[in-house]
């Protein structure tokens, strides 16, 4: 079985144009999740968004409104859930953080809380009595 690190690593060496300009683009989010033994990647199936694997092989998704913006100075705020994989349809979701406003155009990612939202998640994934699928 891969270390969430391995997997996260495995994850980006498939990407592609579209997952490489994202994750130049939130570079900062993906970093300051790293930084929080969160291994973090982009996940562009079926909107963009932004994984971390936790220790217990759960996922954290980090969005906006439905997905994150091409641009992140487009971001209206975080939508974060914790949830056993990244598809849909999982059989349960922790809602984490959620500071989605009518925050104005051309917001830098710091000015929207990413401290804030590192700190949630780390705390969040900390306590949360929730499982991996296949563990159940």
């Amino acid at each position: 079985m891969l270390t969430p690190a391995e997997a996260a690593a495995t994850i980006r060496a498939d990407y592609g144009p579209r997952e490489t300009a994202a994750s130049a683009a939130y570079q900062d989010l993906l970093g300051a999740l790293g930084d929080a033994g969160l291994p973090a990647y982009i996940e562009s199936r079926g909107g963009l968004a932004v994984c971390a694997i936790t220790p217990s092989d759960t996922r954290i998704v980090v969005a906006s409104e439905e997905c994150l913006p091409e641009n992140p100075r487009a971001l209206r705020g975080w939508h974060v859930i914790h949830v056993p994989e990244d598809e849909r349809g999982t059989a349960w979701r922790c809602v984490v953080y959620d500071t989605v406003t009518d925050a104005p155009p051309d917001a830098e990612m710091s000015s929207l809380g990413l401290r804030s939202l590192v700190s949630a998640v780390r705390a969040h994934v900390e306590t949360c009595t929730q499982t991996s699928a296949a563990e159940k």
